[in-house]
């Protein structure tokens, strides 16, 4: 990696938007993002069950991570695709409108209204939980919690976030559809006893 390098901050900071993260076209091809900035190096990304190779991207404060998923251990990143997988993660990262990255779930919330999230309780080979809001249906919220709880605190940290490309459509179409009134809706947070 180049030590001490750092790719040049966006005018608007490290934004994580449906087609450009940090001022990066998702869907250009790697040897144009490296023009873009040659600080980085590639790295194997590790999710849990499956690793792929990336790019990392430095910047004050956010680490940004392009990732070809469809090249894995012992294969080498391809400069004429482009990555389908994009991970961000710092204190400095901001949504499509210009705000920080939330803090916790419940921030996320409080700030977005309708969120999903999938506790993976059961799951032995997924990343942890995570969170959806309907108002960014392309990001996904990397989450953090201390302990094994059924159902994730909204104290809960949001550790980072990623995109995937193209967008995964069946959130927008949750988001989309009418409340039914066959199941109860769940809880926004926690009772509180």
């Amino acid at each position: 990696m180049m030590r001490d390098a750092l790719c040049d901050r966006p005018k608007h900071g490290v934004v994580v938007g449906p087609d450009t993260i940090a001022a990066f076209p998702t869907r250009a091809p790697l040897a144009e993002l490296r023009r873009r900035c040659m600080a980085g190096d590639t790295i194997l990304h590790d999710a849990v069950g499956w690793q792929a190779v990336a790019w990392v991207f430095p910047f004050d404060g956010a680490r940004v991570v392009a990732v070809q998923s469809k090249h894995g251990f012992g294969e080498s990143l391809r400069e004429n695709e482009p990555a389908d997988l994009w991970t961000v993660e710092g204190d400095s990262v901001r949504l499509a409108d210009g705000e920080l990255l939330p803090r916790t779930l419940g921030a996320l919330r409080e700030r977005y209204g309708q969120t999903i999230v999938d506790a993976n309780v059961a799951a032995d080979d997924v990343d942890g939980p995570h969170a959806r809001s309907c108002r960014w249906p392309y990001v996904l919220f990397a989450l953090a919690v201390k302990d094994t709880a059924r159902l994730v605190p909204d104290s809960a940290r949001i550790t980072g976030v990623q995109v995937s490309v193209p967008v995964d459509t069946t959130i927008v179409r949750v988001c989309a559809a009418p409340a039914t009134d066959s199941a109860p809706p769940r809880p926004s947070s926690p009772p509180t006893i």
